[in-house]
């Protein structure tokens, strides 16, 4: 797999891509620097910082590859509907004898939110005005643009999750739950706004909210982007 896209200089074997795809699937915490100081040392090389910007750069092409190639695949199944997999995930869940005796509850799921994987907004610091030079002021986001979408199926988009914020809500006049009295209001706490709205600002993602059949098949994944679990 080359590393630029006219006359490369370093390439990468799909076997070595495959072996860091799948290694760091079992284990996250390894980096693209530390794989290619390890290949280093079995080429007898020594490392150079440009090497890993190479390995990302041939790592993204590959995944891209593998990512074109399974909807290509897909769709030649007939397997592209935006819910196939969500029809189909689950065969106790979602497999239907002839015949069979039609169950009260057919699928029983359940969903939740973790906060543990947050992820601070990088951000530009604004030059200060007279009337602010006491306090810092955050400018645009210094961050670069990911454009990429995976899990296709699995995960909802930014948009999708988008539907259901606070403030859309609330222009719906969509009735509110939490007005209604509830046993578990007052052990219920880690909605309360007091308690995150210091939080989120300065995160731009706080963790995962996912949905489990009781098989434990994952349904779909939302990633929490600034406003938590919607």
């Amino acid at each position: 797999m080359p590393c630029f896209p006219y006359t490369p200089t370093t390439a990468v074997s799909i076997r070595t891509l495959e072996l860091f795809r799948v290694t760091q699937l079992h284990s996250p915490h390894i980096s693209i620097h530390s794989f290619v100081k390890t290949l280093c040392d079995l080429h007898t090389l020594p490392f150079k910082s440009y090497l890993s910007c190479q390995f990302s750069i041939a790592l993204d092409l590959y995944l891209s590859i593998r990512t074109s190639t399974e909807h290509a695949v897909q769709a030649a199944l007939l397997r592209d509907m935006a819910d196939w997999r969500l029809r189909h995930l689950c065969p106790p869940c979602t497999y239907t004898l002839v015949d069979e005796e039609k169950l009260k509850f057919s699928m029983l799921y359940t969903m939740d939110g973790n906060d543990s994987l947050k992820r601070i907004l990088w951000q530009e610091a604004a030059p200060p005005t007279s009337a602010e030079m006491d306090e810092p002021v955050l400018g645009e986001s210094s961050e670069s643009t990911d454009t990429r979408q995976v899990g296709k199926g699995v995960y909802l988009t930014r948009e999708q999750v988008d539907e259901w914020s606070k403030e859309i809500l609330e222009a719906l006049n969509v009735p509110n739950d939490d007005d209604e009295e509830s046993p578990c209001a007052e052990r219920w706490r880690n909605m309360k706004t007091e308690l995150t709205a210091r939080m989120w600002g300065i995160f731009e993602e706080t963790g995962l909210f996912l949905a489990l059949c009781h098989h434990g098949f994952v349904l779909l994944l939302a990633d929490m982007v600034r406003s938590g679990e919607l």
